[in-house]
């Protein structure tokens, strides 16, 4: 049964335990399902050419072993392979190749090969994403076949490209614009139509990366802007709804002396922004949007990994996408001061309130990458 099924038959306790209750596992329920998949995992990884070539020779049989033997990897470690996509090499077969940039790499990109297994988990994870967006509390969540998306993302073969397709296989939601027509489209004609379609339809979602929504959102002043037969023509293609919006927006623009914004036309259901500057745009998209966004971190490498709830107060970590790692800051310090030095990593029930972080990941489900240092800092 899909998710549009269940919204059918109303089965909101069913779909917010099946996506969202991961949030109630206390800390020995979820290291025991991260330790299970790590094991899944271990042997189809150590037992792969990769694997194998990243352990030189080293034949882990324990959690324990797997964490000594496999060192800590940065991407030059499997570029050989995955620049190549040499297939054969891998845990598994990849559904998809995704890619991103490689800043200060040997290579201009990326690419990370996603399997069936970790595609049905970011599915899964992204309709988590998409429900805790609309949550105002546990178990209140608020999602409708043919709710609508602005489109902020960019396309395949860039991650945020799976989030139309991981959702369209679920539930019947309308892209604005379509995703067919948007991957076509310039950056700025994306903006221009999505906002049109918006005017006509009104935006119930917004998912984007957290500059990228600051600069689209910046676009709907430019909106009230314009000579008189432009503006006629973006009035008579709203909405009888929308107009009213419109009309009430301007006269209270015009009456507090300030520029147009979207949450004057637009009352967003769910706001979800991704990306590392996200603490940089929360305040102003807040006030642009009159929601504040939950921040979400995914990644190329990792896929889609933790998720705020309702009291936008710090990621959870999705117990299925990776096995995680945290190397202490002490460790970090000593390993830049003798780059052959393997820090020490603790697990999630070991680390420390307070403390500083640097995340390393063993993607679950026949992931490439093992003990992966992504370069990300938690606290």
């Amino acid at each position: 049964m899909i998710f549009e099924d269940k919204l059918k038959n109303r089965e909101y306790e069913r779909i917010w335990q099946e996506y969202c209750g991961f949030l109630d596992l206390d800390m020995e329920q979820y290291m025991k399902i991260q330790k299970r998949l790590l094991e899944e995992q271990m042997h189809l990884w150590c037992n792969c050419p990769l694997g194998k070539k990243i352990l030189n020779g080293k034949k882990p049989e324990t959690l324990e072993d797997f964490r000594k033997m496999v060192p800590l990897t940065t991407y030059e470690d499997y570029a050989d392979v995955l620049l190549l996509k040499k297939e054969d090499m891998l845990p598994d077969k990849p559904i998809i190749w995704i890619q991103t940039t490689w800043e200060g790499g040997k290579h201009p990109i990326k690419a990370a090969p996603y399997t069936k297994g970790m595609l049905q988990t970011y599915k899964t994870n992204v309709l988590a994403c998409m429900i805790l967006s609309t949550s105002t509390e546990k178990g209140k969540f608020d999602i409708e076949i043919g709710d609508t998306f602005l489109y902020a993302l960019a396309p395949l073969p860039y991650t945020t490209g799976l989030i139309p397709l991981a959702l369209t296989d679920e539930v019947n939601v309308e892209f604005l614009p379509h995703v067919e027509d948007a991957v076509k489209m310039s950056f700025s004609e994306r903006n221009k139509k999505g906002f049109k379609m918006g005017m006509k339809k009104g935006i119930d979602f917004f998912f984007g990366l957290g500059s990228v929504a600051y600069y689209v959102s910046l676009s709907v002043a430019k909106m009230s802007e314009g000579s008189k037969g432009s503006l006629l023509k973006k009035v008579f293609s709203m909405s009888p709804t929308m107009l009213l919006r419109y009309i009430k927006a301007k006269q209270t623009c015009k009456k507090e002396k300030r520029d147009l914004k979207p949450k004057d036309l637009f009352k967003l259901k769910g706001f979800v922004c991704a990306g590392t500057d996200n603490r940089c745009y929360k305040d102003d998209l807040e006030d642009l949007w009159g929601v504040r966004p939950i921040e979400v971190f995914s990644g190329t490498e990792p896929s889609c990994i933790g998720i705020e709830t309702w009291t936008r107060n710090g990621l959870y970590f999705f117990p299925d996408t990776c096995f995680y790692e945290f190397i202490p800051e002490k460790e970090m310090e000593r390993n830049l001061a003798d780059p052959s030095y393997q820090p020490q990593t603790v697990l999630m029930d070991e680390v420390v309130p307070g403390e500083v972080y640097e995340i390393a990941l063993t993607v679950l489900k026949g992931g490439a990458f093992a003990r992966y240092r992504v370069g990300d800092m938690y606290r």
